[in-house]
């Protein structure tokens, strides 16, 4: 069974940021350079958190607001995982709490949730929906509450993971600052998730190469047809998100009965942010020009 280890850091790291030398990466979104500066420097936080080791003096704020939440969520983590592991060896309890090092991972989960909670960057809102912030408190929720049944580590950071993307994976969510710091989260957290999660069968890549999550397919440009059921309130709410990801959209109304006409090259976000809505009936895709 894997610990929450140096090594286990490593791997979850490696496969936030090497697309090509990990089985553990998570290639659902890709990173710019300040997100992945950021990355490395709280996997190197963590560590040293880990091994006993000074945290290293974070990085300058990044310049783009959800890299900041990203580096503002990394370094509390970090920072909980330090400050738990000395409490529990003060007390004793390092070496003979069997789950320690989960309990140490959960505390650093909270601690970061709630860094990011405190941070003016948490008015990074996304149309009333939750934020970064209140994503990350929940992970931190959700694996506390299985660490006290003392549930392994895998279980404990798919909790998390899940309680992360509880409103859909924010697939290239690269418009918004607010989506942009959501999905960073989640990314992390999934990250996590694989890295714990046991050694299986190898399985056999498709002709294309592609690895999990990887569509490596030309863009393109889609017509995206479908009608929901909402009230007005709730439509422009979607249509907002919508337009964010979109190159044209037309609503036409009847009553609560709402048709999407949507022109995109994200057909993938647009639907997944529609489905985040409500049901979705006669959702037709296809390729303009």
């Amino acid at each position: 069974m894997k610990t929450f280890d140096p090594d286990l850091v490593g791997q979850w790291f490696s496969g936030l940021l090497d697309p090509n030398g990990s089985a553990h990466h998570s290639a659902w979104l890709d990173t710019g350079e300040e997100e992945r500066e950021v990355l490395a420097s709280g996997g190197r936080a963590i560590t040293a958190a880990l091994q006993w080791s000074e945290l290293p003096a974070p990085l300058p704020p990044p310049s783009q607001p959800a890299a900041a939440v990203l580096q503002i969520y990394l370094t509390g983590l970090a920072t909980g995982v330090a400050g738990a592991r000395q409490t529990m060896q003060r007390s004793g309890d390092l070496d003979e709490v069997a789950v320690a090092d989960r309990l140490c991972l959960v505390a650093g989960l909270i601690a970061g949730g709630a860094a990011v909670a405190v941070d003016p960057q948490d008015r990074l809102a996304v149309d009333g929906r939750p934020t970064a912030a209140d994503l990350a408190r929940a992970a931190g929720t959700a694996a506390a509450e299985l660490v006290v049944d003392g549930a392994d580590l895998h279980s404990i950071a798919g909790a998390a993971a899940a309680a992360a993307l509880v409103t859909g994976p924010p697939d290239g969510a690269n418009r918004d600052p607010g989506y942009r710091a959501r999905a960073l989260i989640g990314l992390v957290l999934v990250g996590l998730q694989r890295s714990t999660a046991p050694a299986g069968d190898p399985i056999r890549p498709p002709s294309c190469g592609a690895r999990p999550g990887v569509n490596g397919g030309a863009e393109l440009l889609a017509e995206v047809t479908f009608t929901m059921f909402m009230p007005q309130e709730d439509s422009d709410r979607l249509e907002r998100v919508v337009r964010g990801l979109s190159e044209e959209v037309v609503v036409w109304s009847e009553g609560d009965r709402r048709y999407f006409h949507v022109h995109t090259m994200a057909a993938g976000e647009v639907i997944a942010e529609s489905y985040a809505v409500g049901t979705v009936f006669s959702l037709v895709i296809g390729r303009l020009g």
